[in-house]
């Protein structure tokens, strides 16, 4: 039997000659992984500005007495003009619920609710709307029968003239 105190001094023979090969072989040189580039999105240029017109500094240049600010139309006042300018075309009801439909001047359609804002439908007895802002502005428009398109009309022709004549006995 062989004495475990013989086997020591093999082992750390072993070992030592392990470590010598690990030595020689660098195994052990830490090497730093290779660098990444991040990816970059792709950058535009930026869109140029249109060039500044200085049309109404000319017009009205900045020092003279005669220079009053531009008038802004603010949106309470336009919309209670175009109200007033519009034709009120129809109003459906269901409920408690209310939707006027009204023509601009240009020809667009508006549409005012019950619940609307700045301006609302009120109320409506079949031939009139009243309209109401939040500052308890008023507005009415009556209801404006249109007539329909040209193309929509049937003229006049041998149907129509059949049915006003009586048939003639052949």
């Amino acid at each position: 039997m062989i004495k475990p105190w013989y086997m020591l001094p093999v082992l750390a023979a072993a070992a030592l000659a392990a470590s010598a090969y690990w030595w020689q072989a660098e195994k052990d040189r830490w090497v730093p992984p290779p660098a990444l580039k991040p990816d970059l999105p792709k950058v535009e240029p930026l869109a140029q500005h249109p060039s500044v017109r200085a049309r109404q500094a000319v017009e009205r240049p900045v020092f003279w007495a005669s220079r009053r600010p531009v008038e802004v139309d603010d949106k309470k006042n336009s919309l209670a003009r175009e109200l007033t300018q519009s034709r009120l075309t129809a109003v459906f009801e269901s409920g408690r619920e209310r939707v006027a439909i009204l023509q601009r001047a240009d020809g667009s359609t508006l549409k005012i609710t019950t619940d609307t804002k700045p301006w609302r439908i009120e109320a409506f007895d079949g031939r009139k709307a009243i309209f109401v802002s939040a500052d308890d502005g008023r507005v009415e428009r009556p209801l404006e029968a249109g007539a329909p398109p040209a193309a929509a009309r049937t003229p006049p022709g041998p149907v129509m003239d059949r049915a006003r004549k009586p048939a003639s006995n052949q």
